[in-house]
């Protein structure tokens, strides 16, 4: 499961009302705005960097819903300042960037140098943390055939990368409130808010409303785990069958050799007893030649123990 995947279902999850709305545009925009100017006399654009078309095209309903502005379709022309912006079909931009900037709570007042971080004005920090993985997010979820449960990550791995560390700080203060345990960290000139347990993963992913990847991360755990689970009783059984051959060859060889040397005549009833049963189920273990014998498990190994050491004794002798 790829960031791109999670991106996909969430963008098809249709916001319930404006706060919501308003909540994804603000993390979304937060997160990917530029600002650019064409002239002395003109106010400020906003250019949104969207990656790809289908989160363009779902900014831009939105920004249309909200606000009933539509994007200004980018030019390539030579003289215009906006080139500078490298812009292109996947980038959306727009005239009216201060009054976007004000409406979504990102700017304190109408100075757009004066961003903020998280508003106390963002109805839905679900929504807000939803737009901002659609601007700036990552994941890592592996199949069932990869997935690990033994390990706290194991490959389970989601990120947000924010140029500001103040911003960044609010956001792992943001999923702190959650309960979801997050780490920060510098990469690349940007702060990393990383989170990296299997539960705290899962819990993030709930979070920005991806239960469909959700389900399908529980799936592949609960695959592994049964995997896992029939994979140690194989390797147990097979253990154990390992364990009861060896110690059927050695005391076979025992047995043979007290037979050779002193023969099974000269051994006292009860070791007697015993090597007539080995030596009538060679393959059988321990347990099944106890119990027919009407003792211990225990019993029978240490009158084992004793047969191997009589041959090592014949052995010497001989």
């Amino acid at each position: 499961m790829t960031g791109l995947d999670v991106k996909k279902e969430i963008a098809e999850k249709r916001a319930k009302n404006v706060d919501e709305k308003t909540a994804i545009l603000s993390g979304f925009v937060r997160v990917t705005f530029s600002l650019y100017k064409k002239g002395v006399d003109d106010g400020f654009g906003l250019l949104l960097d969207c990656q790809n078309q289908f989160i363009s095209e779902y900014i831009s309903s939105l920004v249309k819903e909200l606000f009933s502005i539509a994007p200004t379709p980018p030019r390539k022309d030579d003289d215009d300042p906006r080139d500078t912006f490298k812009i292109d079909n996947n980038s959306l931009l727009y005239a009216e960037g201060e009054k976007l900037l004000k409406a979504l709570y990102i700017i304190n007042g109408n100075n757009v140098f004066d961003v903020i971080g998280i508003s106390d004005k963002i109805k839905s920090l679900p929504c807000y943390a939803r737009g901002v993985f659609l601007g700036c997010g990552s994941v890592s979820v592996p199949s069932a055939d990869s997935a690990q449960t033994d390990k706290k990550s194991a490959g389970y791995h989601i990120e947000f990368a924010f140029y500001a560390e103040d911003l960044a700080n609010d956001f792992l203060a943001l999923l702190s409130k959650y309960n979801i345990y997050a780490h920060l960290t510098r990469r690349g000139g940007k702060y990393v808010v990383y989170v990296k347990y299997i539960s705290d993963v899962s819990d993030c992913l709930a979070l920005i409303g991806a239960d469909r990847t959700v389900l399908d991360m529980n799936a592949a755990a609960a695959t592994y785990a049964v995997k896992g689970d029939i994979n140690r009783r194989l390797n147990f059984e097979l253990a154990n069958m390992s364990r009861t051959v060896d110690a059927s060859v050695s005391v076979g060889d025992a047995i043979a050799v007290i037979e050779k040397s002193i023969g099974l005549d000269g051994l006292d009833e009860k070791l007697r007893e015993a090597a007539v049963a080995r030596r009538a189920s060679p393959q059988a273990s321990i347990g099944a030649v106890a119990k027919e014998l009407g003792i211990s498990k225990s019993g029978l190994k240490h009158r084992f123990d004793k047969l191997i050491k009589i041959a090592a004794e014949c052995k010497a002798d001989k």
